[in-house]
């Protein structure tokens, strides 16, 4: 067994330990809670009673300067929350059908301004970051899982994660690194009866990218507690009341974020301690973190190396699970076929196609930004007041039948018949493809999150069979509690074999 392996086991034994606590843990899990108690029932009855003060005050004075129709839901207050979080796609499609291209969403503290365009799509990503600002959009549920201070070193962060995981050497080393770990993980799975293909994929996924981002080191000792810290927050991180209540508020989910933002501190700090007592070991690597430790814009900020690494995990982990899941559900026998003629999946046509494909029917549900100051939209005597929390969908964005034929069909011939196709979209002053945003904001990971499905799922098609498990899942259900792109609801079960030569 090689150590890659013996660490692939390691993941399967300490597999979710806390499903069943993930498994209620999601954004209506408050609401559930506070109604079970009159104290808790009292707290949450005295919050919405503030809640409305506060909401009637800056609705007038939002109306006046901002002339942004404001939603309205069922119950007062809570209503517009309640509904977008049971489903957000139905309470976005409803509201836009009923308030127009610009709407606004009170979500108790929270005002949340919908941009609902393709141009408005084009002007949210080229709004400087000092007008609408991604970092502190980010911080409205980030700041509890990151050191203080990141934030304010977010722009030098970004661009050394651009330089150093983006040159050729790190690249190639990344594509290395993600097909052993895919055949390793593969094997494994073989031998078991049935798997769940999003949860295996995820450990999978976190075992390349916390080898390529952090370091074989940081896998062989903490990959299996990283991965349950990792898990913990993400169920936690969804918690409605990180979104409507300030930060100092210490609600149960609050406490235990920090709690595992305190601990992947103390990971962190072992493990650079260790490297700084063996440089010589390290002066050929090609993970990320020995680049940041040689880069003069980011060595002296090692102190802030566990928050920018926990938001890596998050921007890298949950989009590139659903990549690969939901491009391995959707026409695996088509791939077999392309990459038994094809060795070189990288070069894959058709492989790229289905990639996009996969990109632009399952992306995320929002993109956040919040308004550090007023600003009006182009050609309208409409203002974004400064405070609010500024949205676009790039999902409903990708499944609009006025932009793309059969739109809520995965269909990846498109890319192939129309070559051009992402160019032709954001052409014309609109912006109607962008699984990676666009522009100064595209991600800096985009080559690499590629690298990572692409080998995965060219691996799974050349390699291996997959069959349906014990029923199959209904794949309209789709899970949007994580940041970034929806998962499946439920499991899908799937059976995995060798092919047979």
């Amino acid at each position: 067994m090689t150590a890659a392996e013996a660490d692939g086991e390691s993941f399967h034994r300490s597999r979710r330990r806390m499903e069943s606590e993930l498994f209620t843990a999601n954004v209506l899990a408050p609401f559930r809670l506070v109604i079970s108690g009159t104290t808790s029932f009292s707290l949450v009855a005295s919050i919405i009673l503030l809640a409305s003060l506060v909401t009637t005050v800056t609705s007038r004075f939002s109306k006046e300067r901002g002339h942004i129709a404001d939603t309205t839901y069922g119950w007062p207050v809570v209503g517009s929350l309640l509904a977008y979080s049971k489903d957000p796609v139905s309470y976005l499609r409803k509201a836009a059908a009923q308030y127009g291209k610009v709407f606004r969403a009170n979500l108790i503290f929270t005002s949340v301004v919908w941009l609902r365009d393709p141009k408005y799509n084009r002007f949210y990503l080229e709004v400087k970051e000092h007008t609408w600002s991604f970092g502190d959009g980010m911080g409205l549920f980030l700041n509890k899982i990151v050191s203080p201070g990141y934030f304010d070193h977010l722009k030098t962060f970004v661009a050394s994660l651009s330089r150093g995981i983006n040159r050729k050497v790190a690249l190639d080393h990344y594509t290395d690194l993600a097909r052993t770990t895919a055949r390793d993980f593969l094997h494994g799975w073989a031998e078991e009866e049935d798997i769940d293909l999003f949860e295996h994929i995820s450990e999978l996924v976190h075992a390349i990218i916390v080898q390529c981002l952090m370091g074989p080191d940081f896998f062989s000792t903490n990959g299996a507690e990283l991965y349950d810290l990792l898990h913990g927050t993400e169920a936690d991180i969804g918690n409605v009341l990180n979104f409507i209540l300030p930060d100092w508020v210490p609600h149960p989910a609050a406490l235990r974020l920090r709690r595992r933002r305190d601990r992947i501190g103390e990971i962190f700090q072992e493990r650079l301690e260790e490297r700084e007592a063996h440089p010589d070991q390290w002066e050929n690597a090609q993970d990320y973190i020995s680049y940041t430790l040689k880069d003069s814009a980011t060595a002296h900020l090692n102190h802030l190396y566990a928050a920018h690494h926990t938001l890596l995990m998050f921007a890298a982990h949950t989009s590139t699970v659903a990549s690969i899941s939901w491009t391995i559900l959707e026409r695996m026998d088509l791939l077999r076929q392309e990459l038994s003629h094809n060795e070189d999946m990288q070069s894959s046509s058709y492989l790229q196609a289905c990639l996009k494909e996969t990109g632009r029917l399952y992306s995320g549900i929002s993109m956040l930004r919040l308004a550090r100051q007023a600003i009006s939209l182009p050609n309208t005597n409409v203002t974004v007041p400064q405070g609010s929390v500024v949205s676009i969908s790039p999902y409903l964005t990708h499944q609009d039948p006025a932009i793309y034929p059969n739109a809520d069909q995965w269909t990846p011939e498109r890319w192939l018949e129309e070559p051009d196709l992402p160019k032709r979209l954001n052409s014309g002053g609109q912006l109607a493809y962008m699984p990676f945003g666009a522009g100064v904001h595209r991600c800096p990971g985009e080559k690499l999150a590629g690298i990572i499905a692409s080998t995965v799922v060219g691996t799974v098609a050349q390699e291996y069979d997959i069959t349906w498990g014990e029923g199959k899942a209904d794949l309209t259900n789709l899970d949007f509690s994580k940041i970034g792109s929806p998962w499946l609801t439920g499991v899908a079960s799937v059976t995995i074999s060798r092919k047979e030569v």
